[in-house]
């Protein structure tokens, strides 16, 4: 990393975190610390749902009436500026002394939110990009990445719409290819699943289809590349132990025997310690693991840029939970000032 750049990216990181209200003496130490940090180059990987980020604007195109200042949220311009803050404060301190190199996003209403999250907050220093595209789900409501060009290059990306008959609608999967710290070439697919809203198995269907078009394509890259580096992220409202995820995506737990041409699901030890990404207070409160990061077996076994002690991590802070849940910005109609219903989710490769 150039003088210049570790610099400029040690007073960020000082800026963010007095921001974040964490210790100015801890601080120092940890900058000191980052200053001989740069010889192991890692890359953080993150996925967010970000719970419902909509302009004020009322689109005539979507079902976001309710996210308007006379809709039955009352959201104001007041609270989504609040909401965009309280974000990037998350997306900051979730990469500890720096920022998430590449950031999967769901539940944004359409690119200019995003512009906003990253131009009108403390991200703007960052220099973020945006890779978005509109879905046709019916609230309007999308997935995205957004990315550092100093440590990543966009090759292409596209979606992937899922095919329904007319039935229902969906979010398309957002499908990319990116070259991290000049190194290795990785695919990464950005989920958002059909939901629950009906009941689990009265949805199940939706879910399965979306996982045989998800496999079709990662099949399709592990058929002209067997040692594709891939990465998938998202919020499946399904669990890793669902039909969806293991029978039909075949994402499985690591083993002693890994297989470059397989999928490896890192959320199961999370799972099985009963950890969890989002609560249900109809459910007992009940946590589950809908926020997950599957990475191709090549990520592990192979050379070049692989997943960091073959984990990933929930990003669980104090201050991003209320009552033992995450601090959501609305329960129902009622408007409570918090971040997301869902915590984030991470990886580091390097």
């Amino acid at each position: 990393m150039p003088d210049f750049v570790l610099k400029y990216t040690l007073r960020l990181v000082l800026a963010a975190l007095i921001w974040a209200g964490i210790s100015p003496v801890a601080m120092a130490q940890q900058a000191v610390e980052l200053q001989h940090a740069d010889q192991e180059k890692v890359s953080r990987v993150m996925f967010y749902n970000l719970e419902n980020l909509f302009d004020t604007y009322d689109d005539p195109l979507t079902n976001d009436d309710e996210f308007t200042p006379d809709g039955s949220k009352r959201w104001t311009n007041y609270r989504y500026q609040k909401k965009l803050l309280d974000l990037a404060k998350v997306i900051i301190a979730s990469g500890e002394w720096s920022v998430p190199h590449i950031i999967g996003l769901c539940e944004v209403e359409n690119f200019q939110v995003l512009l906003d999250l990253v131009n009108k907050t403390p991200l703007k220093s960052y220099n973020y990009q945006i890779i978005h595209e509109n879905s046709p789900d019916d609230r309007g409501i999308d997935v995205a990445m957004l990315y550092l060009p100093d440590f990543v290059k966009k090759l292409s990306h596209h979606t992937i719409a899922i095919e329904t008959g007319g039935a229902w609608k969906t979010r398309d999967i957002l499908a990319s290819a990116m070259v991290l710290n000049m190194t290795d070439t990785i695919h990464f697919f950005v989920n958002h699943w059909p939901s629950r809203y009906g009941g689990r198995e009265r949805t199940e269907s939706k879910r399965l289809i979306t996982a045989r078009t998800l496999k079709y394509h990662v099949d399709s890259l592990f058929s002209i590349r067997g040692n594709t580096k891939i990465v998938v992220m998202g919020d499946f409202n399904d669990e890793a132990t669902d039909k969806s995820l293991l029978n039909v995506l075949q994402a499985i737990p690591l083993s002693d025997s890994i297989s470059e041409n397989a999928l490896y699901n890192l959320s199961f030890p999370d799972l099985k310690s009963g950890l969890g990404t989002l609560v249900f207070k109809e459910i007992n409160h009940t946590w589950f693991l809908f926020d997950q990061i599957i990475i191709s077996g090549s990520l592990i076994s192979n050379t070049g840029i692989r997943v960091k002690n073959k984990k990933s991590t929930i990003f669980k802070q104090p201050w991003l939970l209320r009552e033992g849940r995450p601090f959501r910005t609305y329960q129902g109609p009622i408007y409570k000032g918090g971040f997301s219903d869902h915590l984030p989710v991470f990886i580091d490769l390097h």
